[in-house]
């Protein structure tokens, strides 16, 4: 270790000897200055130089080579003679004119087309830091001179390039900033190395001063040191008191404020800062102004009741808006002096309870949605029954009228008008989330185009002839499971509010993305991590207040004249099918900026299937036996009616006991099973009976609620496909025909 120190040491005394010229680190400054500045400008210069001339020989340049390598020869020389002389004023000048003479060779030499005319703008620096600033103006000068007079012979002599006009100017002014540059860093350094001087004789004279009083001192320092000791050894005892009770309010999760009598705040603990940053700093201000932006204390404020009533008190208030903090749980406890037995002050304990108070109102959305679900449920069953009759028996009666019939009009009338009530009735079955059928493969950009270019929508621009639609679709974005007809209306629903949103005019964006969240993303519901196909519809209308944003999913809540512009049911019908889609909802909205519906569904790998071509009724004729388990009378005759006219023979029976007596002792090629027959057994049941004497009995299920897992039971069982009333003649005959051929 101790060889490594010297040898180390020994090299820092060669190099100090070699840059110094031999001079120790105590001899004038001055003079020190100028062999360091000698030393280091012709080492580096000899570098440059020598690394130049080779550049210059394989340039085939062997003339720029030839005075490179004499001005390195000259360098090394007068390296040489201020080592051996110690005259840095000589050598300084000698080195100064050589410089000069070859950065006028390079003006002359380069020519424009190179660069090592730029190096002689470099020469005012060397001149006035080894010269001085009267010699060092004469040289800088100089060279400029001679440089100009190289300008104005330019292109006369066949020496002296030609240089442009404009870059005479610009050299010369570049130049000349230099000097003046030089210059007064020059005399500045000459008078700040006076003033040193005469600072060094004053800190002379000070020292002595210092040095006669030293011995005082020192005797003063070791009673102060001692006193000192004692002090640091009580304030370090106290600090670790504080940094102990400190650490452990700094670590507590929850909010710590500490208010003085008049509610001005004295401390706050990292979470408070943190919840309340956008106003800091806290402390010094009163707590209604800093929490909750009131110029008077709150009403029914906890910490006023505390000072008041000397008890701990508690109370649930609103945050800060704009915070992340909506809801906070407030204790109030009361500081009491222990020789007084007065209340100093409040010590107030807050708690986040935002999330909680989400999870609250989600539950409560929920059963009011299950709540009013299953009403719409029950009564949508029932429509559906009644419709039946209105939807199906036209059919069967426009084939048998003739083209011409002053019949047909009205009939396709009423056929019409069950269509829309059946719509109706789809909807609340979306509400009570029953209506959502067989969920398949697909393409979230394909629905949403198909809809823009549906009767609904020119329905919708008609309606509302300032609006325009405009789309921006992700190309390659994620499939998802869904029902096409179910997430049409949810499409048709967001654009409809979107343009009443707007009256006069406006524009409605839908836009398509694939994300994916890394983790559960707090918005108007949480969204799980996941992959996610996103559909936004934003509009810049109206806004929904915070008061209403609540509410906007609950059945027939509408801001709408009722009839006129809806049923109320449009966005309840949105929250529905998400719901039985496992998607999820995000709304935000400005009053006066407008509003932001983001769907956010589940992603398939899967692609979607091959669309359906139209059936020949031909391919669903047949002649075989069919019975029809079913405990509504207008179901039964219709299913009948429309299986007759296909040539089946059809038999009926009105629940699921009659269905097992009647199989007991008949025989059907095919059952249609309702699953939802009441009172008595289900569809399931009666299929489960039948088996155990009929064992392979084709059967079909047939409802008018979505599939269930009773229907996949059944399927299990070997039951065939599911159709959903209401009945059409071609759904009923191919669903009969498929399953007879299988």
């Amino acid at each position: 270790m101790d060889q490594a120190v010297k040898k180390e040491g020994r090299i820092k005394t060669v190099l100090w000897n070699v840059i110094a010229s031999g001079l120790s680190a105590d001899d004038d400054i001055d003079r020190l200055r100028k062999h360091l500045l000698l030393n280091a400008i012709m080492l580096v210069g000899m570098l440059f130089l020598f690394t130049l001339a080779v550049l210059a020989i394989f340039q085939d340049d062997y003339v720029l080579s030839i005075v490179d390598l004499v001005i390195f020869l000259f360098l090394a020389y007068l390296l040489h003679l201020l080592r051996k002389t110690k005259n840095h004023q000589w050598v300084g000048f000698a080195g100064t004119v050589i410089t000069g003479i070859f950065y006028l060779f390079l003006v002359v030499h380069g020519g424009p087309q190179k660069p090592t005319y730029l190096w002689s703008l470099t020469y005012p620096l060397i001149a006035y830091y080894l010269l001085g600033k009267r010699t060092g103006t004469i040289m800088a000068m100089a060279l400029l001179s001679l440089a100009c007079l190289c300008f104005a012979l330019g292109g006369r002599a066949d020496f002296f390039p030609l240089y442009d006009i404009n870059l005479i100017i610009r050299f010369t002014a570049v130049y000349l900033t230099i000097v003046l540059m030089a210059l007064i860093m020059e005399i500045v350094r000459e008078r700040v190395q006076n003033r040193l001087k005469a600072s060094k004789s004053d800190l002379e004279d000070v020292f002595l001063t210092v040095q006669e009083n030293s011995e005082e001192l020192a005797r003063t320092n070791r009673q102060l040191q001692t006193e000192i000791d004692e002090r640091k050894r009580v304030e370090h005892a106290l600090r670790q008191s504080e940094n102990f009770l400190d650490n452990i309010i700094e670590s507590i999760q929850d909010g710590i404020s500490v208010l003085d009598p008049d509610l001005t705040i004295r401390y706050t603990n990292r979470v408070m800062r943190e919840w309340y940053q956008q106003n800091q700093p806290l402390v010094g201000k009163k707590c209604h102004e800093c929490y909750h932006h009131q110029s008077a204390p709150c009403p029914d404020c906890p910490s006023l009741r505390c000072l008041q009533s000397g008890k701990t008190e508690r109370s649930t208030v609103p945050g800060l808006p704009g915070s992340p903090v909506e809801w906070i749980e407030l204790y109030s406890f009361p500081i009491v002096d222990k020789g007084t037995g007065a209340i100093t002050g409040v010590v107030e304990f807050v708690r986040d309870i935002t999330s909680q108070r989400r999870l609250e109102e989600q539950l409560a959305h929920a059963q009011k949605m299950e709540a009013v679900g299953t009403l719409a449920g029950g009564v949508a069953h029932d429509l559906n029954n009644i419709l039946s009759g209105i939807v199906s028996y036209p059919e069967l009666l426009l084939m048998d009228l003739p083209a011409d019939s002053p019949l047909r009009e009205p009939i396709e009338t009423i056929q019409t008008s069950g269509q829309k009530a059946a719509t109706i009735v789809q909807d609340l079955l979306t509400l009570a989330r029953r209506g959502v059928s067989i969920k398949e493969v697909v393409d979230l950009n394909a629905i949403v185009t198909a809809f823009l270019n549906a009767p609904e929508c020119a329905k919708i621009k008609e309606f509302h002839p300032g609006i325009r639609l405009e789309t921006d679709f992700q190309p390659d974005l994620l499939n998802i499971a869904g029902s096409p007809f179910h997430l049409s209306k949810t499409i048709m629903n967001l654009i409809s509010n979107a343009a009443e949103a707007m009256p006069a005019a406006g524009v409605v964006t839908l836009t398509t993305r694939s994300v994916y969240l890394d983790r559960p993303l707090s918005a108007y519901e949480m969204i799980p991590q996941g992959e996610y196909a996103v559909l936004e519809v934003s509009d810049a209308g109206a806004g929904i207040s915070p008061e209403d944003l609540h509410r906007i999913f609950e059945p027939f809540y509408t801001k709408k004249t009722m009839g006129r512009s809806g049923t109320g049911l449009g966005m309840a019908v949105v929250w529905g099918t998400m719901k039985d889609l496992g998607g999820y909802i995000d709304v935000r909205s400005t009053p006066g900026r407008g509003t932001q519906f983001r769907l956010y569904f589940p992603v398939t790998r899967k692609a979607p299937a091959q669309p359906q071509v139209s059936v020949s009724i031909e391919n669903y004729l047949g002649n075989e036996k069919v019975l029809v388990v079913d405990d509504v009378k207008e179901q039964r005759d219709i299913a009948s009616a429309m299986l007759a006219k296909l040539g089946y023979t059809v038999s009926t029976v009105p629940s699921g006991e009659a269905a097992v007596e009647y199989m007991a002792a008949n025989r059907a090629d095919l059952l249609i099973l309702d699953m939802v027959m009441d009172p008595g057994i289900d569809g399931l049941e009666a299929y489960r009976e039948i088996l155990k004497t009929a064992p392979g009995q084709k059967a079909i299920i047939a409802s008018g609620f979505s599939e269930t897992d009773r229907v996949k039971e059944a399927q299990h069982l070997g039951a065939g496909s599911y159709i959903r009333k209401p009945y059409t003649l071609e759904k009923i005959g191919l669903a009969v025909r498929t399953e007879l051929d299988r």
